[in-house]
């Protein structure tokens, strides 16, 4: 597992682990995003992958659709497939979220907008 730099803080893996869903096989993946303050990740939507978005530290907004969602601490958002999102820190620390994606291809984004552009590493 490794740290992920981002122009927005960073990503580290915390578990990667192929598993059956249903009648479903794939890669579940579980990441640790740091957001730093005043930062936000690109709106974007995955063909196939879902999301759930859980709020370990800090105070984070999620736009899914265009919906503003304020999370709060301990509690989580699905993200379906094909549905747009992003989060954004509103605070003054570093937010921590925890991501857990199936089925996890880090290929699987489309970015709608991106707010670092030509910044983004890889």
């Amino acid at each position: 597992m490794g740290r992920i730099e981002k122009p927005w803080g960073y990503e580290d893996q915390v578990l990667m682990t192929q598993v059956d869903v249903g009648e479903k096989q794939g890669m579940l993946g579980m990441r640790k995003l740091a957001i730093n303050a005043d930062e936000m990740t690109s709106y974007a939507k995955h063909e196939e992958q879902a999301d759930i978005i859980y709020l370990e530290k800090g105070e984070v907004t999620i736009r899914k659709d265009g919906d503003l969602i304020e999370l709060e601490k301990g509690n989580a958002v699905v993200i379906r497939s094909g549905e747009k999102h992003q989060l954004q820190n509103i605070g003054t620390d570093v937010a921590e979220v925890l991501e857990i994606s199936f089925p996890y291809r880090p290929e699987d984004i489309e970015r709608i907008e991106d707010p670092y552009n030509d910044e983004r590493e890889g």
